[in-house]
This record gives C-alpha cells, sequence and structure tokens, in this order.
C-alpha cells in the first residue's frame, strides 16, 4: 500500500502484480469452503484441470502474494519515512499514523466484509517494524533468515502432529476418544463426505446476518492464528522488503540483466524442490500430505521464489517502462487498497447468499474465469480513475486521514 508522496515505478508494477496474483489464491476461499484451502481433493476438485490448477497455484502464488506485500511494506515503510522528513515531517510518526489508520480499515474489511482480511496484520507488523528501521542491511537479512526459521518451525511442529493422529486411530484396538478425534479432524480438513464443508456452504450461502456472527465470533481464534502462524513471516518480509530497498533492488536501481539473472536462480532454487512436494502430494492423494507441503514444508522455500518473482516484475519494468500493460498494471498498484477492497466486495457479492449465492457451486479451474473478469476490471477502472481523478478513493481517504491527526 502505497502512499503519492514518493513514486518507484517498477514498485507499482510490482505491487499491481502482487494485488491482481493474490486473487488467484483467495478466490479459493471466497468461492469454496475453508477445507479447499489446504485439500485439493476436496470440494471444488473434479478432475486433472482442477489439480493443474491447485499445482500451479501451490508453486509460485499462494504465500508468495503475501510475501511480496509483506516486502513492499517493508520498502514503503523506509520511503514514507525518508519522504516525511524531507519535508520536514516527523517520519517515524508519518508512517505510525498511517499504520494506525489502515488498522480500521482492515477491521472494517474483516468484519463487514471478508474473513481473509490481510489489512490488520500489516498494520500491526508495520508499527511493530518500527524496531528494526535503522538496522543495517546484513543484519536485516539475518533478522529475516531468523523470523522464517521460527515461523516454519512453528507451523511444521503444528501440522506434523496430524500425520500421528491418523496412524494412532487407524490401529486396531485404538480407543473410540483417539477415532473420535481424527474423524473431528478429517472431517474439518474436507475428507469424505464432510459435514463441516456441508454446513460452511449452508452458512455462506445464507443470510449476511449469519455469515457477520460467524465471521465475529471467530475474531479470537482468527488472531491467534495469525499471530503464531503469519506474524513471524509477515516480519520477516518486512524486513528483507527493507533490505531490499536498501540495496537498490526495489529502488529500482538494478540493470533489467541483474533483475534477470536474479530471477532466473531464485525460481530454479524455488521451484525445484517446490515440484517434489508437488509431485508428493499427487502421487499420494493424500490430504495430510498436501496440508503439510503449504502450510509447513514450503514455508522457508517461499524465500527465493518471492525474490524471484519480485526480480522478475521489476526487471520487467525496468526494460519496458513505457509498455501499455506496464502502466495499466502500475495504475492497478497504485491503488492496491482501493483494488483489494473492491476486490472483497464484488466476490463476496457474488459467492455469498446476500448476494448471488455461488458458493461452493463452481471447480477450482472454473473459478479462474472469475479472476480474468475481475482482472479486467481492475485495470479498466484503475486506468481511467487515474486518468480522471487522480489518486484512489481508498488511497485519497487513507492518506487525508493520517495527515490530519
Amino acid at each position: 500500500m502505497a502512499d503519492e508522496g514518493f513514486r518507484i515505478e517498477g514498485l507499482d508494477f510490482l505491487r499491481g502484480c502482487a494485488v491482481m496474483g493474490i486473487l488467484l489464491v483467495n478466490i479459493v476461499s471466497f468461492g469454496l469452503p475453508s477445507a479447499a484451502s489446504f485439500n485439493p481433493f476436496t470440494v471444488g476438485t473434479q478432475g486433472p484441470a482442477d489439480l493443474a490448477t491447485w499445482l500451479g497455484t501451490f508453486l509460485l502464488i499462494d504465500g508468495k502474494m503475501r510475501a511480496l506485500f509483506a516486502m513492499l511494506l517493508g520498502a514503503s515503510i523506509l520511503l514514507v519515512i525518508e519522504s516525511a522528513e524531507m519535508n520536514g515531517r516527523d517520519g517515524l510518526q508519518a508512517h505510525r499514523r498511517r499504520m494506525l489508520w489502515l488498522l480500521p480499515i482492515g477491521l472494517a474489511h474483516y468484519l463487514l466484509l471478508w474473513s481473509g482480511d490481510i489489512l490488520v496484520q500489516l498494520a500491526l507488523c508495520g508499527l511493530i517494524a518500527t524496531l528494526f528501521i535503522r538496522f543495517e542491511t546484513l543484519n536485516l537479512i539475518k533478522l529475516a533468515l531468523a523470523l522464517l526459521l521460527l515461523q516454519w518451525i512453528i507451523n511444521v511442529a503444528t501440522a506434523l502432529p496430524a500425520f500421528s493422529l491418523r496412524g494412532a486411530a487407524l490401529e486396531p484396538g485404538a480407543t473410540a476418544a483417539v477415532v473420535s478425534q481424527w474423524r473431528d479432524y478429517a472431517d474439518s480438513l474436507g475428507m469424505g463426505d464432510s459435514m463441516a464443508v456441508a454446513g460452511e456452504i449452508m452458512r455462506y450461502t445464507g443470510s449476511y446476518a449469519g455469515i457477520f456472527a460467524e465471521r465475529l465470533a471467530a475474531v479470537p481464534r482468527v488472531a491467534t492464528n495469525q499471530i503464531l502462524y503469519s506474524w513471524p513471516e509477515c516480519l520477516a518480509f518486512i524486513a528483507l522488503g527493507m533490505a531490499m530497498l536498501k540495496g537498490g533492488f526495489l529502488a529500482g536501481q538494478w540493470q533489467a540483466a541483474q533483475y534477470r539473472a536474479t530471477w532466473r536462480r531464485a525460481l530454479l532454487v524455488g521451484l525445484i524442490p517446490m515440484i517434489g512436494l508437488g509431485i508428493w502430494v499427487l502421487l499420494t492423494a493424500d490430504p495430510l500430505a498436501a496440508q503439510a507441503s503449504l502450510f509447513g514444508w514450503s514455508v522457508p522455500l517461499r524465500l527465493p521464489l518471492a525474490i524471484g518473482l519480485a526480480a522478475l516484475a521489476m526487471g520487467i519494468a525496468a526494460q519496458h517502462p513505457d509498455a501499455r500493460f506496464v502502466k495499466a498494471i502500475g495504475a492497478v498498484g497504485r491503488m492496491a487498497l482501493s483494488n483489494y477492497l473492491l476486490t472483497s466486495l464484488v466476490m463476496t457479492s457474488l459467492f455469498y447468499g446476500y448476494g448471488a449465492s455461488l458458493f461452493g457451486a463452481f471447480t477450482r479451474t472454473q473459478l479462474l474465469l472469475f479472476v480474468l473478469a475481475m482482472w479486467a476490471l481492475m485495470l479498466v477502472w484503475s486506468v481511467l480513475w487515474r486518468r480522471w481523478l487522480g489518486q484512489g478513493p481508498m488511497e485519497r481517504l487513507w492518506r487525508l486521514a493520517a495527515r490530519r491527526t
């Protein structure tokens, strides 16, 4: 999320790619029960095309777009502080005000529109990140690696016990309590005729009041899960984004050839083991393997993949700065907050019961048509709004609120 006080064209393009790309992940949460986010063998999958869609998202998108958003936030923190100080204002105070106003925007987004909000997490982690804005580049990288290692340990330690639980439940003479615990877990993951999946479809094709009540009741659980399973990683990529700005990467100061060499190496390093994980999941057709791969084992691989995708985007922007598609996606990036919120408004209106009630009605591959339509809307309205009215509506509101407090 950016401010109009400074501009790096490559960052605008990268931000636009991130806000468009994250819809490839979020569309599953918008249109299908939550089990589908971790289990490619449940509702939403009817054949090889859907498994291929899951694989492509698993390899290049899931977790990587959130990492890009965090990296961009890390860069923008330093840019906002620098811009404010150049204008004679308190840089740290300017940044904190932006985050403190992003927080209620995120809370409203979560409570009123969609439970998959990332703005609250970005705002709170953005405030915490003030602790290390003065770190040198190397120390920022060390911090990022330590935090990512911590996230990997937490996630793997959480995912692995499910294998032991299944093994214990399938043992001859397993106690009723163990069998019941496994059945509940398997049901929540969408295995078999899942009551959890059926209940979620019924709830999200129901009334707004019912959806809101469920969302409100889930606040403590969602907050705990974010702190444990997302904050260390988010802070890691914020720190990395700061380091990448200081090193010129996110400042757009590298040559196109440098970006090209970086994305080729980084994607190779990340994709080879990711492909191995994907093959393991598909060959075993095991929902637990899918969950462990997405939630646990792939966490450290998001580092080279996010860097590779960032280098690819920055390199395209550096090599083709005047291309129409670069300008158009850059316009999406300059209105990232507005586009993110608009996406939630459009998608929940399509899929939830108070709108078109399409929740659970499409496969993973069919949901890509909604992604393409939303991308077209983002591109058209962003270009036209920027041309006629300048700053995006939510960006303008956010900036005015932060400046006047």
